[in-house]
């Protein structure tokens, strides 16, 4: 079983990583830039590069992990897919429910395995705090919120694919960041999200660059761009059994790396948890305080990437996906979609309510 890589950018770097522990070898990488591409073949020992994308597509190629900017994704996968490959794409899978969708049934009319990189999902505390869930210990669920916030889009900042609406289309903070929240959510309740009322924070859409950075302000020798995608947005949405949520994402906020958090309330008990303390999940029962449950050796952000490509290879190596799949496949990466392209639509006609289609 050959692999291939194509995008050799920030989040390969992971995979590659979390492939040589398993002892998987990629064969191929690919990408546009010849410097990025071989750099990234011999860091990892790679035998070949490519700047052609179809020389993944040949026969000899039967897994293909997708690490390229999102509007890319439909395009190279709907080949991938026609082609016969396995393919684990990066989120979001598309930024178009539709596509997403048609990339979903032509990849069950193959009967090849794929899968959308929500590794969020993978961190051990979730995989308790979903138990939980199931065990009815939380009783009927009522509420749910949180938020996802980070500091790296914080003027100045580097201006890269993300603020290009040709490479990672119309949407930033809600599928950059809020995609990963919204499959944890769907994740840990089994429940689906149903209708949005969504604002976006577009505060800077005027921005100057020079030397690859943006700035808020003019600078000798700079150059004017727009950036038109959400910064960030509040969001309330309803859930299929009545419950009523509220999320809050960020790419501006001070002083937080990766924060995402996320509380679930039922009628006997509310469980949260926090990416920033992963190891953690706190609970509370009426006049019972709060509880923190601790498991020091659950493992951190990169244990989630190996136990994500532990669950799919388990399928790739039978060359079939199993009939209930436990991790993230391209129907969620279509449901996921769905949901975001339902947040844009209500953000961008007045925070009207709008159903998840």
């Amino acid at each position: 079983m050959k692999i291939a890589l194509v995008g050799p950018g920030f989040i390969a770097q992971v995979h590659a990583q979390e492939l040589a522990g398993m002892g998987k070898e990629i064969s191929v990488v690919a990408g546009t830039s010849e410097e990025k591409a071989r750099a990234f073949q011999k860091a990892w020992h790679i035998p070949e590069y490519t700047l052609d994308f179809d020389r993944v597509l040949q026969d000899d190629i039967s897994v293909v992990h997708v690490c390229t900017p999102p509007v890319l994704h439909y395009e190279m996968v709907k080949k991938l897919i026609l082609a016969g490959k396995h393919v684990i794409c990066e989120k979001p899978l598309c930024t178009s429910a539709e596509q997403a969708r048609e990339l979903c049934e032509l990849a069950r009319e193959k009967g090849i395995v794929t899968a959308v990189n929500f590794n969020v999902r993978y961190h051990e505390a979730c995989r308790r705090f979903r138990k939980k869930i199931q065990a009815g210990e939380l009783g009927r669920l009522i509420l749910l919120h949180g938020s996802y916030e980070q500091e790296f889009h914080v003027l100045p900042a580097e201006y890269s694919w993300r603020y290009r609406e040709e490479t990672a289309g119309p949407m930033r903070a809600t599928t950059e960041i809020g995609s990963h929240w919204i499959d944890l959510a769907r994740f840990l309740t089994g429940l689906e999200i149903t209708s949005v009322s969504a604002s976006y924070g577009r505060f800077t859409p005027e921005r100057y660059v020079k030397d690859g950075m943006m700035y808020e302000e003019a600078l000798p020798g700079s150059e004017k761009v727009t950036v038109d995608s959400d910064d960030a947005v509040v969001c309330a949405f309803r859930l299929t059994n009545g419950a009523l949520g509220s999320l809050f994402l960020s790419e501006v906020t001070h002083g937080r790396s990766n924060d995402l958090s996320i509380e679930i309330t039922g009628t006997q008990k509310t469980i949260s948890w926090n990416s920033e303390n992963p190891y953690q999940l706190r609970s509370a029962a009426k006049f019972g305080g709060t509880l923190c449950e601790t498991n020091a050796f659950g493992g951190g952000f990169p244990n989630t990437f190996s136990g994500f490509f532990r669950e799919v290879y388990e399928d790739i190596d039978t060359g079939r996906p199993s009939p209930a799949p436990a991790y993230p496949t391209f129907l969620d990466g279509y449901q996921n979609a769905a949901v975001c392209e339902a947040i844009c639509e209500s953000a961008g006609n007045g925070s009207v309510w709008t159903d998840v289609k």
